[in-house]
């Protein structure tokens, strides 16, 4: 077990590795210039010369990669040009408001989906409503519901603030929208998981012995069914703290996502950049959380079987 960790740490490593590198192709991939986005429309090409000397832009390309990576790699993301702070202040400053909105919407996401799913197995037929559901959800784009919901609920009903802002209030839509999209997955794979766990030897031992509908889903089923559950939490929650760039923009939710927007926007490339970093680590270290909770959950796991 030690050792496929420490694979997948090596694995994960390589991979924000090279995104660092595509990270420093980014800044030149971006249209516009730095230095006239510091500047102004109106500086001179000597007040430019003198920006892009002191951001190092003048230097050969080598010599520029060098001085990225040794930033990088002693945790130094850069200086953000549209906030006049360093990108690691500025994300940091950002970050709970992220961490924040990805839990709420997990658990929305996870609790409608189980119980969703649950009930289809324990059905035995599939309800052509929530089927209907299913695939409007899946087919709907993150925009599309996230507008819908402000509009039925912000401008119509008037249940919900319409402003930005960090609150309890302000963060029930857009982890809604995230909750709803995502739910389809949870119950496709809790429904799969207890379909197969009904049709199973040990589950007819089970209902031979006596034991009741409870005891059986809660002895028997729920630790078969958790295991992919736990798969897609841990590709979930990665995905939300990279930064929900529709969800966030929509609802004016100051996190990562709308720190990227604002960005781009400017030209701002270190901070740009930072939060594709970020993103990565994050990716990687929740992918290894998921594959240790996996083989503690699974035994299957851990044999390689």
């Amino acid at each position: 077990m030690a050792l496929r960790i420490g694979r997948r740490f090596l694995f994960g490593a390589i991979t924000v590795f090279g995104v660092i590198l595509l990270t420093f192709v980014l800044q030149f991939v971006v249209p516009g210039d730095p230095a006239r986005s510091i500047a102004g429309p109106r500086a001179s090409p000597e007040v430019l010369e003198e920006i892009r000397q002191q951001l190092g832009l003048d230097q050969p390309l080598l010599v520029q990669l060098g001085n990225y990576l040794g930033a990088v790699f002693t945790g130094n993301l850069g200086y953000s040009y549209s906030f006049d702070q360093p990108v690691s202040q500025v994300i940091f400053e950002r970050l709970p408001a992220t961490v924040w909105l990805a839990l709420l919407a997990f658990a929305i996401e996870l609790a409608i989906g189980a119980v969703w799913g649950s009930w289809e197995a324990m059905r035995g037929r599939r309800s052509a409503l929530l089927t209907t559901v299913n695939v409007g959800l899946l087919s709907m784009p993150t925009f599309a519901l996230g507008f819908l919901l402000l509009l039925l609920f912000g401008y119509v009903l008037q249940w919900a603030p319409i402003e930005g802002g960090t609150v309890w209030a302000n963060v029930i839509l857009p982890a809604l929208t995230l909750g709803l999209l995502g739910a389809p997955y949870y119950a496709a794979a809790v429904r799969d998981g207890m379909i197969t766990s009904l049709g199973s030897p040990y589950l007819r031992t089970a209902v031979s012995k006596g034991l009741t509908r409870p005891v059986i889903v809660r002895r028997h089923m729920v630790r078969n069914v958790t295991a992919p559950i736990i798969t897609l939490a841990g590709m979930d929650i990665a995905l939300f703290l990279s930064g929900v760039v529709f969800v966030e923009q929509i609802f004016a939710w100051p996190g990562l996502g709308q720190l990227q927007v604002v960005a781009f926007q400017n030209v701002d490339r270190p901070l740009l950049t930072g939060t594709v970093i970020i993103a990565a680590i994050a990716v990687v270290l929740f992918g290894v959380l998921t594959d240790g909770a996996r083989a503690l959950i699974d035994p299957r796991v851990r044999t390689g079987e």
